[in-house]
C-alpha cells in the first residue's frame, strides 16, 4: 500500500503552477491508501471496541475501520457506484467482510452493522467527496472527465459522471441542497458519529454530557474557539448567560432545562436524540445478547438430548446383541442336544436288528 499524500490544488480558475508554488492553490490531503491499517504484519489485527452497533474505541480507530472500509471498496473494482449500497451485490459485500475482518479484530456478530450501516454511510460518503472534489467543481462534461479521482478506473468515472448528469439526479440534488440550506446552525463532528462522539465526552468527564454539553463543542471550532456561525454563536451565549458562573468565575454546567430554554422546539430532539440513539443500541445489544444466550441454552439441551438418545440407543443395541448371542447359544445347545438324541436313536436301532 502507498504512503499517505499531500498534493496542492489546482486553482479554481485555471492557473496551476506546474512547480506546486501558485499562491492561489492550497495543500489538501490526497488519496490514502492508508498503510498504517494495510501494513500490519502477519497476523497482527488491530483493535475495536464497540457499543451497541457502533465501534467506539480506541480513540482513531473507529475512524480508520471506515476509511478502510472504502479504500477496500475503491481499490477493488466490484462497486457499482452508481447505486446505492443498498443495491449492491450481495457476493461483493461478502468479499468486503472475509478482507476487513483480516485486518480488524472482528467476529460474526460485527458483520451485519459492518455491511449495514457503517458501510453503507463510507460508500455514501466517498461518492460525497469525489462529487464534491472532482464534479461539482467543473462546469462541463470534458472537464470531469479529465478530472478523475485516483482511485477510480476510467469507466467507473465515466459511468459516474454520466449518472449524475441525469435529469433524474440533477432534481434529487437540487432538493437536498435545498434541505442543507436549512441547517442554520453548523456543526463540526466531522466524520465521528454523534453517539461516538457523545461516548467520547462521557469517558473524559466520566458521566454523561448533558444536552447542551455536545451542542456547544460540535459547534465551536477546535482552532479559534469560537462559534463556527452566528446562530451558534447565539444559541451558546444564550446558554451560558442563563447558567451563570460560580464564586471562582467558572462556567457552570450547562443543565438540559437549559437548553431546552434556549433552543428551538424542533431542535429539543436532535442532541437528545444521541442519547436515545445509544440507550435503544444498548437495548439492542442486550436484546441480541439475551437471544444469544436462549440459543446457546437451546443448543446445550439439544446436544444432551442427542447424548440421551445416543445412550439410549446404545444400551439398546448392546441389549439386542446380549439377546441375539443368548439366542444364538440356544439354538447351538439345542441343535447340540438334537444331534445326540439322533445319534442315541440311531445306536438303539443297530442294536435292535442285530438281536
Amino acid at each position: 500500500m502507498g504512503a499517505m499524500v499531500k498534493r496542492f490544488r489546482e486553482d479554481p480558475n485555471g492557473d496551476e503552477s506546474a512547480l506546486g508554488l501558485c499562491t492561489a492553490g492550497k495543500w489538501v490531503r490526497g488519496t490514502s491508501t492508508l498503510p498504517k491499517v494495510f501494513d500490519q504484519p502477519n497476523g497482527s489485527k488491530l483493535e475495536l471496541v464497540w457499543k451497541g452497533r457502533q465501534p467506539m474505541g480506541p480513540r482513531k480507530h473507529p475512524s480508520l475501520f471506515s476509511e478502510s472500509l472504502g479504500v477496500l471498496m475503491a481499490m477493488s473494482r466490484r462497486f457499482d457506484w452508481t447505486k446505492n449500497w443498498e443495491l449492491q451485490d450481495v457476493g461483493d459485500k461478502e468479499w468486503l467482510w472475509d478482507n476487513i475482518k483480516d485486518i480488524w479484530e472482528l467476529d460474526e456478530t460485527r458483520k451485519e452493522p459492518t455491511l449495514g450501516l457503517i458501510s453503507r454511510d463510507e460508500f455514501k460518503n466517498k461518492k460525497s467527496k469525489w462529487k464534491r472534489n472532482f464534479y461539482t467543481r467543473y462546469a462541463t462534461y470534458e472537464e470531469r472527465i479529465s478530472h478523475r479521482p485516483q482511485q477510480l478506473s476510467q469507466q467507473e468515472w465515466v459511468q459516474l459522471v454520466e449518472f449524475w448528469d441525469t435529469p433524474e439526479h440533477q432534481a434529487i440534488s437540487k432538493r437536498n441542497r435545498a434541505n442543507r440550506a436549512k441547517q442554520i446552525a453548523k456543526h463540526a463532528v466531522g466524520r465521528i458519529s454523534f453517539p461516538q462522539f457523545e461516548e467520547i465526552m462521557s469517558q473524559k468527564a466520566g458521566a454523561p454530557p448533558s444536552l447542551g454539553d455536545p451542542f456547544v463543542r460540535t459547534h465551536t471550532s477546535s482552532q479559534t474557539h469560537d462559534a463556527l456561525d452566528d446562530q451558534s454563536r447565539e444559541y451558546i451565549h444564550k446558554m451560558k448567560d442563563l447558567e451563570g458562573i460560580d464564586e471562582h468565575g467558572t462556567q457552570l454546567p450547562l443543565l438540559d432545562e437549559i437548553y431546552r430554554k434556549v433552543m428551538p422546539p424542533e431542535r429539543h430532539g436532535r442532541v437528545s436524540q444521541l442519547t436515545e440513539i445509544l440507550r435503544v443500541a444498548q437495548k439492542k445489544e442486550e436484546r441480541r445478547l439475551e437471544i444469544e444466550e436462549i440459543k446457546r441454552q437451546a443448543l446445550e439441551k439439544d446436544e444432551q438430548r442427542r447424548h440421551e438418545i445416543d445412550e439410549m440407543k446404545r444400551q439398546l443395541d448392546a441389549r439386542d446383541a446380549d439377546m441375539e448371542a443368548r439366542l444364538m447359544k440356544k439354538v447351538a445347545n439345542f441343535s447340540q442336544m438334537v444331534s445326540r438324541s439322533l445319534g442315541n436313536g440311531l445306536e438303539l436301532k443297530i442294536k435292535y436288528l442285530q438281536l
